[in-house]
Order: C-alpha cells, then structure tokens, then sequence
C-alpha cells in the first residue's frame, strides 16, 4: 500500500495496484473503514490472482492501523457489496467496549452484543445518512490522522535492522 492517492478522492487512505482502504463515506463511528477491489467485481473469484494473494495483507494491515489507532477490543470485517453499482467490498470497523456498552444500553440490540449487533448498530445509529458539517470536519481530522499513521507503519523504521540482500 502506498499513500499516492488520488486528492479527489477526500475519504481514501492509502492504495496500491489491487486495493484501495478509505474511510466509509456517512461513517460518524470513528475508524469505520472500507477495503475495496481496484478491479470491478461482485466476488472474488473474479479478481485475478495477484489481486486475491495480496487481500489477506491488506486486511491485515487494516486490522493493525485500526488497533494503533484506536486500540479497540476487536477489529470486525464483513464483505458487502449487494447494492446495483457497487462492486464487492469490505467494511472493517473497531469495535470498543464503550461500544459494546452503546449496544448493549439500546432498548433495540442485545444486552450481550456480538459481532453482528456490532456492525447493525454501526450501521444504523453511526451511517447510513449524511454527514452534518461539523461531522464532516470530525472526520476529515480522523482520516488525516489515519493517512499520516499509515503512512508511519508503512515507512521502514530507521532503528530496524537491515534487510539481507
């Protein structure tokens, strides 16, 4: 993954030949991601096989950005992508305990929430409608402050040993 974005596109985070990680558009919940194919596909057995050997390290650093970022108690993934025009993706979420908390106080989700209540709330309470200007503002920061973390995790450290050629 490499931080060379395209600056129009204001919600991504970092991209490379077969994905691109940004930030959820109507996302209020800080950290809600989305990992998306370069390539248009409703599943993965359309991508290529470059594009299918490198999804378990970009989810994997996804999981790591969230966890530095928020040291959440779990970092959730699930794969949508049933509405006409978009093709397949996942959204990648950290879940806190103050969170499951949140759930757990809702008269409408289980007083011991799972993953599932997880991203229905996230969903529900947290998206699905558009973004105030203050909440815009809000998530603008968080996402700047996920480019320049990624960008520290994805840099070489200068005290790391160097590699054998």
């Amino acid at each position: 993954m490499t931080a060379g974005l395209d600056r129009k596109d204001t919600t991504a985070i970092v991209e490379n030949a077969h994905w691109r990680l940004g930030y959820r558009q109507d996302a209020r919940y800080p950290g809600c991601l989305i990992l998306s194919s370069q390539r248009c596909a409703s599943d993965l057995n359309e991508l290529d096989a470059a594009s299918l050997a490198d999804l378990g390290a970009q989810l994997s650093f996804a999981e790591r950005l969230l966890k530095h970022c928020y040291a959440p108690h779990r970092v959730v993934f699930y794969k949508l992508g049933f509405s006409a025009g978009f093709s397949f993706h996942f959204h990648i979420a950290p879940i806190t305990r103050a969170l499951l908390g949140e759930i757990a106080a809702h008269p409408r989700y289980s007083d011991a929430p799972d993953g599932n209540d997880a991203i229905l709330f996230l969903s529900r309470e947290y998206g699905e409608r558009a973004l105030t200007p203050e909440e815009r503002q809000a998530q603008e920061i968080e996402i700047a402050r996920l480019r320049e973390t990624a960008n520290e995790l994805l840099s070489p450290s200068p005290h790391a040993p160097s590699q054998p050629t």
